[in-house]
């Protein structure tokens, strides 16, 4: 992945400015909290596309099982302020403008866990223990770059087509820091890998990103599940190999998605939008548009999970009841047979 040239001085001084914040903490000028139970932050370097919401989702089928667990999140682009409990508000009420798509997605999967949004990662966690002392463990989404809490156990996920040790700071590339800074995870996942990804791929990664004697490196891929119907039309559709797709995206990299539905449907339509981005009702009323250009009984609108979660708890999926609509659920899973080796690293290191 080449930079910007240009734009290269500018992401050498934003690379500088992350690094310095990143430093004042490592020396002690400023004083990262440590909560009293167990934390597991999962984040990245880059600004999006690694996959860090399935990952998360992992961790929560595989923890939930074993203890009391909550996520916490900083509600990306909700429309509420401070700290934030989804498990308060009525589900027929809670939007993603409450508490942000991802937190949406959590509490939407998983209703027997805790989901708490809060800037304030520190305030957050103290809001968890203070209104719940059994909990074990805390799951802090995206929290790579929160300095201001230190995980006991920092996953840091990379995208194998683009990982950062190709990339570069901000506005020349999409690293939210320097690629040194992966130096401080415990875990490094590259996500999004080919199935069939041979030892020498792997060997090459390995040497692409240089870890360190005390990180531990993992490979995972997507499975992409059956889809999911999102409302009484999707119920009722049958699907064949002759049906039809509109797909609506609003996520960093959809292209592999695009590639695998691709090879199951016949894709009259992509609307790709960017990251987290919240649908208009001018935006719907063109989908609609295109979804009945034709009289095509056999047809379906596939959206991701993630993006379902801006659809149907607003008004958009009234909008939407005459379209049979789909999300596309994607799970992560260990290459390898890796998973025999995560698991009893996992608590063997949030038990420290």
């Amino acid at each position: 992945m080449r930079p910007q040239k240009l734009l290269y001085p500018f992401a050498l001084i934003y690379g500088a400015v992350a690094a310095l914040r990143r430093w004042t903490y490592r020396c002690g000028l400023r004083k990262a909290y440590q909560a009293p139970i167990p934390t597991i932050g999962v984040g990245n370097l880059s600004v999006g596309g690694t996959g860090k919401t399935p990952h998360v989702e992992y961790l929560i089928r595989l923890l939930s099982n074993q203890c009391k667990i909550a996520t916490l999140s900083r509600g990306y682009k909700r429309k509420t302020k401070g700290f934030v409990l989804a498990n308060d508000i009525d589900p027929l009420q809670l939007s993603a403008e409450m508490i942000g798509d991802e937190p949406l997605q959590f509490f939407t999967k998983f209703p027997h866990i805790k989901v708490a949004v809060d800037k304030n990662r520190k305030e957050g966690i103290q809001q968890l223990l203070q209104r719940f002392p059994d909990l074990q463990c805390i799951i802090l989404d995206d929290c790579y770059q929160h300095l201001q809490v230190k995980p006991d156990l920092s996953v840091l996920i990379t995208e194998y087509q683009k990982p950062y040790a190709k990339d570069y700071p901000l506005p020349s590339g999409r690293l939210r820091e320097f690629r040194s800074a992966a130096r401080y995870a415990d875990i490094v996942i590259v996500s999004k890998c080919p199935e069939n990804l041979t030892e020498q791929q792997r060997a090459e990664m390995t040497g692409l990103l240089k870890l360190q004697d005390y990180q531990h490196l993992f490979f995972t891929a997507m499975h992409y599940g059956e889809l999911t119907a999102l409302n009484e039309c999707g119920k009722k559709q049958q699907i064949t190999s002759q049906t039809e797709a509109v797909v609506l995206t609003a996520i960093a990299h959809p292209n592999p998605m695009i590639k695998y539905l691709s090879e199951k449907f016949n894709i009259i339509h992509h609307y790709r939008f960017p990251d987290h981005h919240y649908f208009s009702a001018d935006e719907i009323d063109e989908i609609q548009k295109t979804f009945f250009s034709e009289k095509n009984q056999n047809r379906i609108l596939v959206t991701t999970e993630k993006d379902s979660m801006r659809l149907t708890h607003n008004n958009f999926i009234k909008q939407l009841d005459t379209i049979p609509l789909f999300s596309q659920p994607i799970e992560p899973y260990f290459l390898f047979q890796e998973k025999n080796l995560f698991f009893p690293l996992l608590f063997a290191m949030i038990k420290k």
